[in-house]
């Protein structure tokens, strides 16, 4: 593993697998925040009936949220620690989960029908690679969901400077990337996928895209 792929994976060490569960039970903000995440991903997602697998799931607390509220059938979700996928194996029961490296997952070319990113592609330095290696275990009429911020947007530019001053600190330089939506389009296609729809929600700070496997 090279410096800089172990530098990120450090700062995410720091992140505790109950992260999730624990903060939107104790801070408004982060509770109305991933509140609305969650209810315009599983927006996006109802009526999917394919396999779908979710990369950098953390302590599972979304992914069991939006494919609970989706009402998926089946779904799975990888993440790089250890740590998060037992927490996560141990409280949010309903998808499966496994440590996996991103960049070469541990499944066979084609097993899945649908495939997630929720918030994970600004914290890899070569996303690019993990859209390959998405793209390879999606089968041929399959679907991608990918989230990240908008960080050319003023207010989430100013929510996140104070966010890692003080509560969120544990995130700042956790952020590598910087997508718009013509440079988050141009990845995409890029990689294989021709995007199909685009969803911007919390006043523009997150911006959503679906794709097809080209």
């Amino acid at each position: 593993m090279d410096e800089n792929r172990k530098r990120l994976r450090d700062i995410h060490d720091e992140v505790p697998p109950d992260y999730y569960d624990r903060s939107m039970k104790t801070n408004l903000f982060q509770w109305f925040w991933h509140t609305r995440r969650i209810s315009t991903l599983a927006g996006l997602l109802r009526g999917e009936k394919a396999k779908m697998l979710d990369i950098g799931c953390g302590g599972g607390t979304l992914l069991d949220r939006i494919a609970k509220k989706a009402g998926l059938n089946w779904s799975a979700g990888v993440d790089a620690s250890f740590g998060a996928i037992k927490y996560a194996a141990s409280k949010h029961k309903g998808p499966r989960y496994l440590c996996a490296d991103f960049y070469e997952l541990p499944f066979k070319d084609s097993t899945f029908g649908y495939v997630t990113a929720i918030e994970v592609l600004e914290h890899l330095e070569k996303p690019e690679n993990a859209l390959r290696e998405l793209r390879r275990v999606l089968q041929d009429n399959g679907k991608i969901l990918i989230l990240v911020p908008n960080e050319k947007n003023p207010l989430f530019r100013l929510i996140w400077y104070f966010w890692t001053k003080g509560k969120g600190k544990v995130w700042k330089e956790a952020h590598v990337q910087q997508f718009t939506k013509e440079s988050l389009g141009a990845l995409l296609e890029s990689s294989g996928f021709k995007p199909v729809e685009w969803k911007m929600f919390l006043l523009g700070m997150l911006m959503a895209v679906k794709g097809e496997k080209g």
